[in-house]
Order: structure tokens, then sequence, then C-alpha cells
């Protein structure tokens, strides 16, 4: 009974954090503008300090990475003002050219990729129908992870990735692809969102454990199993939005190619 009411304590720690996360998220996604970019900033240079762990950057590298990751953000400020500065393209350059340091390579590629994260709810909340839209992108990732989770547990069976995440089941992956394509797709029904909001669920589902993956397998090389403590229950705040990264930076490529609507 111990082991048991320790596992029911855990998911309730879980699901309160959880819970708690998700309504932050979406009061920040409301108010938009200088709070959406000041919560996104600090998030995201917390997300990069846990990767540097990941990677093992040392202080130094941290410290170059974080400055670009901030130029990179203090450039997307006009996004909020409606107008588009190019800052994803100068903040993978600034990347690159850091990347060509000795050893900066892994902290060059996270700066990039959560910076472009980042940079890409900014993009989404900006748009028409913004908050529903950049909603939408993150209720995609929550259906997918707890659809995930329940039908993994329900079904089990064989494993997604068993050398890089043991707990993953082939199970998981369509139970998530499935409440994605639900709950996205009732979303952008009611909320009228364009055509391909109706069934890109299932699809962006598939990027979320994908990134999911990618976090699994670096913590697997450090052998680690959080990117942080930061959150009781859920380990560190990259453990939590691992899947929205590459969701995220799709849509918003989407809508910015004119192929979202």
């Amino acid at each position: 009974m111990a082991g048991a009411d320790g596992r029911s304590s855990d998911l309730g720690t879980r699901a309160a954090i959880g819970a708690a996360l998700a309504a932050g998220a979406i009061l920040v996604l409301l108010l938009g503008g200088y709070v959406l970019w000041m919560l996104l900033t600090a998030g995201a240079v917390l997300a990069l300090a846990e990767w540097a762990g990941l990677v093992k950057a040392s202080r130094v590298r941290l410290g170059i990475g974080a400055l670009v990751l901030l130029a990179g953000l203090i450039c997307a400020l006009p996004i909020i003002w409606g107008t588009d500065r190019s800052s994803v393209a100068l903040l993978v350059i600034a990347a690159l050219l850091i990347a060509l340091l000795p050893r900066t390579s892994g902290i060059a590629l996270g700066a990039a990729y959560i910076g472009t994260a980042a940079i890409a709810i900014l993009f989404l909340r900006e748009q028409p129908h913004g908050f529903l839209l950049s909603l939408w992108t993150l209720v995609i990732v929550w259906a997918t992870d707890i659809g995930a989770y329940f039908a993994g547990r329900r079904f089990g069976g064989a494993k997604l990735a068993p050398a890089i995440s043991p707990n993953k089941t082939w199970a998981g992956l369509v139970g998530g692809m499935l409440a994605a394509a639900i709950i996205g797709g009732a979303i952008a029904w009611f909320g009228h969102l364009p055509g391909p909001a109706l069934w890109l669920g299932a699809p962006l589902a598939v990027a979320a454990q994908l990134g999911d993956l990618l976090e699994s397998w670096m913590k697997r090389r450090v052998d680690v199993k959080d990117s942080g403590k930061i959150l009781p229950g859920h380990g560190g705040l990259l453990d939590r939005i691992d899947g929205m990264l590459p969701v995220v930076i799709i849509v918003a490529a989407l809508v910015a190619n004119g192929n979202f609507r």
C-alpha cells in the first residue's frame, strides 16, 4: 500500500503542478505583449541553463550562449509592434558563429533551438486570432502528453524507442496522436481557425514525441533522470517544454510561409 500511495501522491503532485503551469501559460498568452516577452525570455534562459548541463557546457560557454539568446529575443521585440525584423535569422547566424569556437556547438544549438521556439510563440501570438492560435498550439502538446501517458499505462505493449526512453510505447504514441487530433480539431472547429488546424493535431503529436525523445537521448548521454529540479514531480523546465519546442517552430513556419490559412 505504501508504494501505491507514493505513486498516487507523485501523480497528484504532477497533476497539480501541470495544471498550475497550464493556467499560468494561458494567462500569459492572454496578456501577450511585453508580459509574454519577459516570461518567454526568462524561461528561455532557464531552459538554456538546463540544456548546458545536458551538453556539459562550462559557465563561460553558457554565458556566451545566453548572450546570443538574449540578443535574438531583443531583436524579436519588434514582433510585438507588428513588424518582423528577421530575428530568427539573426539568432541562427549568431549561433552558427559561436559554434565555430572550441566546444561551443552544443550550447550554440541550444540557443538557436530554444530561442527560435520562444520567438515562434511571440510570432504566433501576434497573428490574427493570435491568442487562440498560440493556445491551440500548446494544447496540441498537452493533449499529446496526456493521451500518451494514459494510453501507455492502459495498453503497454511494444516499446517506441527502448534504447532512448524505455517507458514510451507505440500505444502511447497512438494515444497521443488521437488525443491531439480530437482536442486540436475541436478547438480549431469551434474557434474558426484556418483549415489545416483541423487535421494537423496528429502530425504535430509525432513532432512533440520526437522533441521529447531528443531530450531523453541527451539525458541518457549524461546519465541523468531530469534536466533540473525546479518543478516538483516534473524535473526541470526543459522536461516540460521538450515536446513544445519543435511544435511551435513548425506551426510558426507554416504560418510564416502562408501554408496555414
